[in-house]
């Protein structure tokens, strides 16, 4: 029992050494959080909502392997070397592909023109809902560029835990 829980333990340190290090997990979770907040609000079915999830999950689980893959390149060496681009390239081109479904999915679960009317005008209405979604906005800018610790030097290592 006490290595399962170890092992969840190392999941998240992992899945938090990316949120710190990498600036494309910090912009996936600030998507995912607006799209579930417009998910919520436009008031989606039990399928739509696993769409969703399954979407979101697979582009930060991507970006999870892109960021382990990078990371074992660095350790075999910084270097410029041809075989390493590609393991890096192929990798990023995976988490593209995914980004690029998930639009896509995007624009399938939320392209429905009377429901974009009606929180268009739910908006209009309530102008605290516009100050709201502009402070959520500037936050996640915040978080997705400025919210990195400082790093080792020497091993490229968050210091932070």
């Amino acid at each position: 029992m006490i290595k399962q829980i170890k092992s969840f333990k190392y999941a998240f340190e992992g899945i938090w050494y990316t949120i710190l290090n990498e600036t494309h997990m910090r912009f996936h979770i600030a998507t995912a959080f607006f799209v579930l907040i417009f998910a919520a609000i436009f008031g989606l079915s039990n399928l739509e909502w696993a769409i969703l999830i399954v979407t979101i999950s697979s582009v930060m689980s991507l970006e999870l392997v892109n960021t382990a893959m990078e990371r074992l390149c660095n350790l075999y060496s910084t270097e410029r070397h041809p075989l390493i681009k590609i393991v890096k390239d192929v990798s990023a081109g995976a988490v593209l592909i995914s980004a690029i479904g998930s639009v896509a999915v995007g624009f399938f679960v939320f392209f429905k023109p009377e429901k974009i009317v009606w929180v268009f005008n739910l908006f209009l209405a309530n102008p605290l809902y516009i100050v709201c979604l502009f402070i959520a906005v500037i936050l996640s800018v915040l978080f997705v560029v400025k919210f990195h610790p400082k790093k080792d030097k020497k091993n490229g290592i968050s210091q932070k835990k």
